[in-house]
C-alpha cells in the first residue's frame, strides 16, 4: 500500500510541481512580492477578511480556488490517460475503500496551498465569530474535494474515457463572417473558455484591489506593476493561440502573407485578449487615471504579450520553459520601471520585431524537419 502510495506520489503530485513551478512563482509574486515585508501579515489578513465579509470577496475566492482544482483535476486526468501510466489500471485490484483512501492522499497534497491559505482564513473567520461563512467555506472546500476523489476514481476505473470539457451552449448562434485575424480569438473563447475566465476573474480582483479598495491610497507605479502581472499571466492565451496558428493554421505559411501582416495579427490578437482589462481602465480614466498614463500602462500590456508570442518562435520553446521566459520578462520589465514606462514599450517592441523576423523563417525550417 505505502509503495503504491508512493509510486502515485512521484507521478502525480511531484510531476504536477514540476510542470507548475512558473505558476506557483506567479502566485507567490502576486500575493507575497509586490507587498512591503512589513505589510504582508495586515494585506492577507485583509484579504482573507474580505473573503469572509464580502459577497464578492468570497465569489472571487471561491472562483480562484475552483480554478486550481481543475487545473489539478485536468493534470491528474491527463497523466492517467498517457500510454507509459496504463499499468496504473492495476490499481482496479484494490477495493473501493483503498483506492479512494490513495487518491484522497494524492488530491489533499495536490490541494494543499488553497487548504492553508482557506484554513488560515477559517481560522480568522472562528476567530471573529463570522460562523456563516466560515461554514459555507467548509462546506465548499470538502465537496470539491469529494467531486475531485470521484472523478479521480471514475477515471481511473476507466467509466469515462473522454477529457474533461467545460461547455457553454449559446441561446443563440453568432451570425456574422469572422475573418481569419481573429481565429486565434474565437479558438480561446470556444476551447480555452475556462482559462480565459479565471484569468478575467484574476484581472477583475486585481482592478479592484486597486480602484475600490484603495482608491484613496492610489499609485500609479504599483498600479503598472500590477498591470504587468496581470498581462504576464495571459502568456497561457499566448501560448494557446500560438499552438493554434501553428498547428490547425499550419497551411497559412504557404499563403503569400508578410511577415508585417503576421506581426499585426498578434498585435490585434493582444489587443483583443486585453480587451476586457482595457474597458475597466477607461472606466476609471478622468477620475483616478489621466487618459496618457492609461494609454501608456495599456501599451506595455501589449507590448509584454507581442514580446512572448515572439520568443515562442526561438528554437525549442517548450512550454515550461515558455513559462521561466514569461517569468524572466516580467522581473525584466519591474526592474525597468523606474526608469519610464516608454523605455518598457520600446524595449518590448523592438525585442519582439527583431526576434520574430529573425526566427518566423527559420522556425518553419525547424518544424518542418522535425
Amino acid at each position: 500500500m505505502l509503495g503504491i502510495a508512493a509510486l502515485l506520489y512521484r507521478l502525480l503530485v511531484v510531476q504536477f510541481y514540476k510542470e507548475n513551478g512558473g505558476f506557483f512563482m506567479f502566485i507567490f509574486l502576486v500575493m507575497f512580492a509586490i507587498v512591503d515585508p512589513g505589510q504582508v501579515v495586515i494585506y492577507h489578513a485583509g484579504l482573507m477578511q474580505l473573503i469572509l465579509s464580502s459577497v464578492i470577496g468570497m465569489a472571487l475566492g471561491m472562483a480562484a480556488w475552483l480554478f486550481y482544482a481543475y487545473k489539478c483535476l485536468a493534470f491528474v486526468h491527463r497523466n492517467l490517460e498517457k500510454e507509459e501510466n496504463s499499468f496504473l489500471i492495476n490499481l482496479q485490484a484494490f477495493s473501493v475503500k483503498r483506492q479512494l483512501l490513495l487518491l484522497f492522499g494524492c488530491q489533499f497534497i495536490l490541494y494543499l496551498p488553497v487548504l492553508i491559505y482557506a484554513g488560515f482564513t477559517i481560522g480568522i473567520g472562528l476567530r471573529t465569530g463570522q460562523l456563516n461563512s466560515v461554514a459555507i467555506l467548509v462546506v465548499y472546500l470538502i465537496l470539491i474535494t469529494i467531486a475531485a476523489i470521484y472523478l479521480y476514481y471514475r477515471k481511473l476505473n476507466s467509466y469515462h474515457t473522454a477529457s474533461i470539457n467545460f461547455t457553454i451552449k449559446l441561446p443563440f448562434r453568432i451570425g456574422f463572417v469572422k475573418p481569419a485575424v481573429v481565429y486565434p480569438v474565437f479558438y480561446i473563447l470556444y476551447e480555452r473558455k475556462l482559462a480565459w475566465l479565471a484569468l478575467k476573474v484574476f484581472s477583475f480582483f486585481i482592478f479592484y484591489l486597486v480602484f475600490i479598495l484603495h482608491e484613496g491610497n492610489f499609485s500609479l507605479a504599483y498600479f503598472r506593476l500590477l498591470f504587468l502581472i496581470v498581462t504576464i499571466t495571459h502568456s497561457m492565451v499566448v501560448y494557446f493561440s500560438f499552438e493554434f496558428t501553428e498547428k490547425q493554421l499550419a497551411f497559412t505559411r504557404n499563403l503569400p502573407i508578410a511577415r508585417t501582416n503576421r506581426f499585426l495579427s498578434y498585435l490585434l490578437t493582444s489587443v483583443l485578449i486585453l480587451f476586457p482589462e482595457f474597458c475597466w481602465m477607461i472606466s476609471y480614466t478622468g477620475s483616478i487615471l489621466s487618459l496618457p498614463d492609461m494609454l501608456l500602462t495599456f501599451s506595455a500590456g501589449i507590448g509584454q504579450l507581442l514580446l512572448l508570442a515572439s520568443v515562442l518562435y526561438l528554437p525549442g520553446m517548450q512550454q515550461q520553459r515558455f513559462t521561466w521566459v514569461a517569468c524572466f520578462v516580467y522581473f525584466a520589465s519591474a526592474i525597468l520601471l523606474p526608469s519610464g514606462i516608454s523605455i518598457i514599450i520600446l524595449s518590448e517592441l523592438l525585442l519582439a520585431l527583431l526576434i520574430f523576423y529573425r526566427s518566423y523563417y527559420r522556425f518553419e525550417l525547424n518544424t518542418s524537419g522535425s
